[in-house]
């Protein structure tokens, strides 16, 4: 196992011997298995760029500076060879495509594909609007655990990639 940034990632192959890496996303939480053709989706405002900035919610909606966490986070990534999306509104306007690119490799992540645009093959996303719901259940995780129904959380990948 190999720890980078703030992720503990191992270079193992998954089920059937698939290509990937295998990413401990949370501290103690089960690893999870991420598939070559996988990508992770991360917000750009609020969550990979502050929106802490004078005029952020004016137009022209200027970009904010780095959040450091998320940038590592990503960073440890793509060493990993995960591949990793920004996934915003902002992808709506076209023009603002580039402005979120060359955002992203002043910041040391390279050009970044950005899309607002979900697929099979999103495995992750980072968010800072976003509630996680317990899948099949309606029911958020916080509320989950704040009735203290553990089974409903998300499974173990290792099981999920074994169907």
């Amino acid at each position: 196992m190999l720890r980078m940034g703030p992720l503990r990632i191992t270079f193992e192959p998954g089920p059937g011997g698939r290509a990937g890496v295998w990413v401990e996303f949370d501290v103690g939480a089960a690893p999870t298995f991420v598939p070559r053709e996988d990508w992770v989706g991360v917000d750009f405002d609020g969550t990979l760029a502050r929106t802490d900035n004078p005029g952020h919610f004016e137009p022209p909606y200027p970009l904010g500076g780095p959040v450091v966490g998320m940038v590592e986070l990503v960073q440890s990534l793509l060493a990993a060879g995960v591949t990793v999306k920004i996934f915003s509104a902002r992808a709506i306007e076209p023009a603002s495509i580039p402005l979120l690119q060359d955002w992203s490799e002043r910041h040391g992540l390279g050009r970044l594909e950005v899309t607002n645009q979900k697929d099979y093959f999103l495995i992750r996303y980072y968010d800072d609007r976003a509630i996680q719901i317990c899948a099949n259940h309606g029911l958020s995780v916080t509320a989950a655990l704040a009735q203290s129904r553990p089974e409903l959380l998300r499974a173990d990948s290792r099981e999920y990639y074994k169907k």
